[in-house]
């Protein structure tokens, strides 16, 4: 609960800048009448400071109490808003309970999405890792001939199968660059997502070349320029 502020509350704080403005002035005249005082100086200097304090406080007081007498007034008007506006109110509900409804289940739908998409990132690499060790078993190395596999000194598996090479794969990184791509496509170039998932993007580009290529990009939405800085002209 806020705290209230009563009319008595700003004119005690009115009151003590009165009061101390009124020292200042007292401190200003014995200055005036002793100009090399160094007592009668720091005393003036002292009454200004105060006194300057004092009106900020009953400014801020006064400002903090109109503003909440303003806020009482719209709170008094409020039931008479909301029936001149029941219909409004009524399509708000509507309407925003049908996009609530849509957003939880689209967002169903994308968690088992990216769901599927681990599982999918995760099968990948038993399967690649399960055949290094059959081919490596066999004697076939990576870098020997059209096929072979082997997991380097980093433990990262490597398989060739006619030619093809295959790479393990991270199933966030996947995840991250198709979120990277959508909000690029339905949100904006521009939306704060799109930078900070740039690196993940390029991870999976870079290792996944063919991924990358074959999943197809969403469609994008039209979007307006940003405003542009102008230099000016001289």
């Amino acid at each position: 609960m806020s705290v209230q502020i009563t009319v008595e509350q700003v004119e005690r704080a009115e009151a003590r800048a009165g009061e101390a403005e009124e020292a200042r002035s007292v401190a200003a005249r014995r200055l005036e009448a002793s100009p090399y005082s160094d007592v009668a100086a720091l005393e003036h200097s002292e009454a200004a400071r105060v006194a300057a304090q004092q009106r900020a406080n009953a400014r801020e007081v006064r400002q903090a109490y109109e503003q909440q007498r303003e806020e009482e007034r719209r709170w008094a008007s409020r039931p008479q808003l909301e029936q001149a506006a029941a219909a409004e109110i009524r399509a708000a509900g509507r309407d925003l309970e049908s996009a609530t409804k849509a957003l939880m289940e689209a967002a169903t739908r994308a968690q088992g999405a990216l769901v599927a998409l681990a599982d999918a990132g995760v099968s990948y690499n038993e399967a690649l890792a399960g055949h290094v060790q059959t081919l490596a078993a066999a004697g076939l190395d990576f870098g020997g001939g059209a096929s072979g596999g082997d997991r380097n000194v980093l433990g990262v598996d490597r398989l060739k199968v006619k030619g093809r090479e295959y790479l393990p794969v991270d199933p966030g990184a996947v995840a991250a660059w198709v979120l990277r791509r959508a909000a690029e496509a339905r949100l904006s170039p521009y939306h704060h997502l799109v930078p900070r998932l740039e690196w993940l993007g390029k991870s999976v580009e870079a290792d996944q070349p063919e991924l990358a290529r074959s999943v197809p990009e969403p469609p994008a939405k039209s979007f307006p320029e940003p405003p542009r800085l102008r230099m000016p002209s001289f």
